[in-house]
């Protein structure tokens, strides 16, 4: 058959062909490498922003107590409570003649597991790190222990960074995340004010577990690698926090909800959950004390949609999707009760039921440590200064547009999947009709945000949590393409204009933020104080010079605390709510400054092998505040019937200042007394 000349190619195409396919092929090329050029570029940029926020911590902590010009011993005095605990620990291992004994000394610690009962993993890292990487002579181990956790800080912007950038597709979007992180650093760190806190450690790794769980599910190709990384970041969470298998089961719950519209694969789902289970078993394995966390909410909740999910295979609609949930929630409750009452016991959840129930006015608890928790700062509400300080930053503003434009979107697609319902019907029925419209990656990190931000108005603590998540999605929001082509459509302007317009808008974003917030920042930075603590100096050179090093002290957990870090002393008690709340032999020791018999302190002290006591004489002083500790100590004798107590006209504390003629208060004999401190040694 012949062919027509008018569908024969000429010969000037023909040879003009292969032309302009190389030419096609080498642009391509050009436009790859620009592109991992400019990633480049921006990726350097979101170095710098973290290191001058690593510099900022920094130079905040050095200004707030003068740090290089202080002693080694009011440097160690500039750790406070459940700091100087930690860090105290870390001291112990660098100063050790053999790390490998001082550990084993450590696990074999006759009143306190120091290993399980306080998550010292990370100091036992740093300080082998320390010795090994032989930096004896070129940092002090101090500066080596302080700088590690501000760099993990700028690691934590650099995370976030990349993760408003992922969500928004622009590299803008994490330079304004970064600007929010820097100014509202008071919201959303406490590294600079108690540098060994927990959270200072896990909250890094568990915003980059959230951004490998964002990157798994973007990436077809290299899926098995951000898997890997959403497992490492876990365990290293799970291993310094023990609060972080709640984050956990707040992650989880969000996946699932995310799996529940069809936006996400089940097969994701299971590996990001297994991720999750595998990191709580080996933070069970790693504490060998802490197999109770087998029985945690996460891992319950965990299994019970497991097996939902297995039993109840194929499509669910609305209705259906709900009775699952309450199917799932009531079966994780009923695996939680049963494994705490048959194997691991529910003394912790117990305790954790009574702080919700007091929390929430429910029902009013006399327990001590449910008491001083309630008192404590980090689990206060929100306040309204922080509050405000967000709203003036621009960040409450920018993540409320977001979320507004979010739900939204979420509104009109499902009203047009409504009206085009018959169509959607002849459709494949295992896949949600929103998982063609809606992005998993954004329906995630708002639900947990959300999750996040509602506990943080109700608990001070989350909002460290909060606040890193509401900086990357307020930024990723206002910058991202879908904001701005609403706001195009609905002014009525082309999409080049409409460019324009969101260039220009989010350059006056970063820069109204950059010029309101930037005098206040410098302000801050130029603020020049000093640890002035003579009292606490005076009484630690005493105890160290005066005392032997097996002696045991009995006082306030905040002073014992000071006590073992700067003098290696052995003490009662234990300066943590990280774990069991309080010990009860923090309560006991308390006793100094309850309305308590002479003769039953003695008998506390002698059961404690307490050799010394230290009395603070402002805790002695009664207030009228329930949250002072004299005032919780009264609440508890009176909700408990200990009649005795409130019966004796003295408080202990109050009897020994006064030298009353009890025969048992013969046997404790003043030998320091300042201001602020008076120490009785006993027997």
């Amino acid at each position: 058959m012949k062919v027509k000349d008018g569908c024969k190619m000429p010969l000037k195409e023909k040879q003009l062909y292969p032309l302009k396919a190389a030419a096609s092929k080498r642009s391509r090329t050009e436009q790859d490498w620009w592109n991992k050029a400019s990633r480049f570029l921006w990726f350097i940029v979101g170095l710098y922003l973290a290191y001058l926020y690593t510099c900022q911590l920094q130079l905040l902590h050095e200004n707030q107590l003068w740090f290089s010009h202080l002693t080694e011993l009011e440097r160690d005095l500039s750790f406070r409570s459940e700091s100087a605990i930690y860090y105290s620990y870390y001291k112990q291992l660098v100063t050790a003649p053999s790390l490998y004994e001082e550990i084993s000394t450590l696990l074999r610690a006759r009143n306190i597991n120091s290993f399980q009962h306080f998550s010292i993993l990370p100091e036992i890292f740093l300080a082998s790190l320390y010795r090994a990487a032989g930096l004896k002579h070129l940092v002090e181990p101090v500066y080596f222990y302080i700088n590690i956790v501000f760099y993990m800080q700028g690691i934590q912007l650099l995370i976030l960074f990349y993760l408003a950038w992922t969500l928004s597709g622009t590299p803008i979007a994490g330079c304004l995340a970064a600007l929010f992180i820097i100014f509202n650093r008071e919201m959303g760190t406490r590294a600079h004010m108690a540098v060994s806190l927990r959270e200072c450690f896990a909250i890094p790794f568990l915003m980059g577990g959230i951004l490998c769980n964002l990157l798994y599910h973007h990436s077809n190709r290299i899926e098995v690698l951000f898997l890997l990384l959403t497992l490492v970041t876990n365990v290293c969470a799970a291993v310094t926090w023990q609060s972080a298998q709640f984050i956990f089961l707040l992650e989880g719950i969000s996946i699932i909800v995310v799996q529940t519209f069809g936006l996400l694969p089940k097969g994701k789902v299971c590996g990001l959950l297994l991720c999750k289970v595998l990191a709580t078993l080996v933070y069970s394995v790693v504490y060998p004390g802490y197999y109770s966390a087998l029985s945690s909410m996460f891992i319950t909740f965990t299994v019970a949609w497991t097996l939902v999910t297995f039993i109840h295979s194929g499509h669910c609609d609305q209705v259906k999707n709900i009775y699952l949930w309450i199917l799932t929630i009531g079966l994780s409750l009923f695996l939680n009760i049963i494994l705490k009452l048959l194997f691991f016991g529910y003394e912790d959840s117990v305790l954790m039921f009574k702080y919700v129930c007091s929390k929430l006015g429910l029902m009013r608890f006399s327990d001590f440590e449910i008491l001083v928790s309630l008192c404590h700062s980090a689990f206060q509400p929100m306040s309204k200064g922080t509050l405000l300080q967000i709203l003036s930053s621009g960040l409450l503003p920018c993540y409320a547009i977001t979320i507004a434009v979010f739900f939204k979107s979420i509104m009109a697609q499902s009203q047009n999947i409504l009206q085009t319902r018959n169509e959607l019907q002849s459709k494949v029925q295992s896949s949600s009709p929103l998982a063609h419209h809606l992005d998993p990656m954004w329906a995630y990190a708002v639900l947990l945000s959300l999750l996040l931000g509602g506990l943080s108005l109700w608990t001070t603590r989350f909002q460290y949590l909060w606040v890193p998540c509401a900086c990357s999605i307020a930024a990723a929001g206002v910058c991202h393409s879908k904001l701005w082509r609403d706001v195009s459509g609905a002014i009525g302007v082309t999409s080049s204009v409409g460019n324009v317009v969101r260039l220009m808008s989010i350059s006056a974003i970063i820069l109204a933020v950059t010029l309101k917030e930037t005098p206040t920042l410098l302000s801050q930075l130029r603020l020049m104080k000093q640890l002035h603590v003579p009292d606490t100096v005076m009484l630690m050179k005493w105890i160290d010079s005066h005392t032997p090093r097996d002696a045991v002290f009995a006082g306030s957990s905040q002073i014992l605390a000071a006590t073992h870090l700067a003098t290696g002393r052995a003490t009662t008690v234990g300066a943590h709510i990280e774990d069991d709340w309080l010990p009860k032999s923090t309560w006991e020791t308390y006793q100094i400054y309850a309305r308590e018999d002479p003769g039953v302190v003695y008998d506390i002290m002698g059961r404690l092998g307490a050799r010394y006591m230290i009395v603070e004489t402002g805790l002695c002083s009664p207030l009228p505040n329930e949250c002072s500790l004299v005032g919780v100590m009264d609440l508890v004798a009176n909700a408990t019937g200990n009649n005795l107590g409130l019966a004796t006209p003295l408080r202990f504390c109050e009897a020994l200042q006064r030298g009353s003629e009890d025969h048992a208060l013969r046997q404790f004999t003043l030998v320091f007394e300042n201001q602020s401190f008076t120490v009785y040694k006993i027997g």
